[in-house]
């Protein structure tokens, strides 16, 4: 459920500016934002290289300003899984969809200006278990796939301990409402409005025409068996498009929804679909010219 994001900056405990050490381009920005709010608050925190263990170090912050674009946001998210607290993405990268805040927008609301229409919306987080019982998390997606284009591998799915179907493909994308409109997308899978609790499970240049993607229950348990006739060494399971699991013939692996949610601070500005159409171009007409 949502909820209003109306406290100040000098309300607030303890806040964390970071960033990723893959955008040094907006590390300048991010030290901006932290002096802005050292200002107004000494309990502040930077951490441009992405590297701050959040959730096992720093648990009780009350805010997160992430400085960069939606993949900060994406890793963000992944470093604070267990700790359900509200994050604001800034964007300097091209996309924005999921850190929708400017630069300027942050600052004028750290020095004071009341936020409008900002509120806190809760986003489902995807959880993997390997069958070592190694986990990992994903805000947008999980993909499985081979290196290899011309080696097909049987993906067995099994859902809440029944065998479900067998895919003969590239792979699979398994992955949330939000990570609906990543990879997904791409590969034909549909859209999700965010507020659901579902898995898309996408496959990828299936073999058969009636492998078509597929939605369920978040709630549900998802198990995935690798196989193939012929040897290969490409498989891998990745992560949000940024963390690579390697994996091998005869691995399996578990998905589920995870038992915590990433807080991300958005705005009423632009409705769900009014992004879609600014950001995807849905709906819009193609220019012939």
């Amino acid at each position: 459920m949502e909820k209003i994001f109306n406290k100040s900056v000098a309300d607030l405990d303890k806040i964390i500016v970071t960033s990723t050490s893959y955008k040094p381009s907006a590390h300048g920005v991010g030290k901006e934002i932290y002096e802005a709010v050292k200002i107004k608050n000494k309990n502040v925190i930077l951490d441009l290289d992405g590297t701050l263990e959040i959730a096992k170090d720093h648990a009780d912050s009350q805010l997160i300003i992430t400085v960069g674009g939606d993949g900060t946001l994406l890793s963000t998210a992944r470093r604070l899984v267990g700790a359900e607290i509200p994050t604001i993405g800034v964007n300097m990268g091209k996309l924005g969809f999921l850190a929708e805040h400017s630069p300027q927008d942050v600052l004028e609301y750290i020095q004071g200006k009341t936020p409008q229409d900002w509120f806190i919306s809760p986003k489902m987080i995807l959880k993997i278990e390997l069958s070592n019982h190694e986990t990992y998390y994903a805000l947008n997606d999980a993909m499985l796939s081979q290196g290899v284009m011309t080696k097909l591998i049987n993906i067995d799915m099994d859902i809440d301990g029944k065998h479900a179907t067998k895919y003969l493909a590239d792979g699979v994308v398994i992955s949330t409402p939000v990570g609906s409109t990543a990879y997904s997308l791409s590969l034909g899978g549909p859209i999700l409005s965010q507020g659901l609790h579902s898995l898309v499970i996408t496959p990828i240049a299936p073999h058969r025409l009636t492998d078509r993607p597929i939605v369920i229950e978040g709630s549900s348990k998802l198990k995935f068996s690798i196989h193939s006739k012929r040897p290969t060494d490409e498989i891998a399971l990745v992560i949000d498009g940024q963390e690579r699991i390697d994996l091998q013939l005869g691995d399996s692996f578990e998905a589920t929804s995870a038992d915590t949610k990433f807080m991300l601070v958005s705005s009423h500005k632009r409705s769900y679909f009014d992004i879609l159409r600014h950001k995807l171009a849905w709906g819009q007409q193609v220019n012939r010219k």
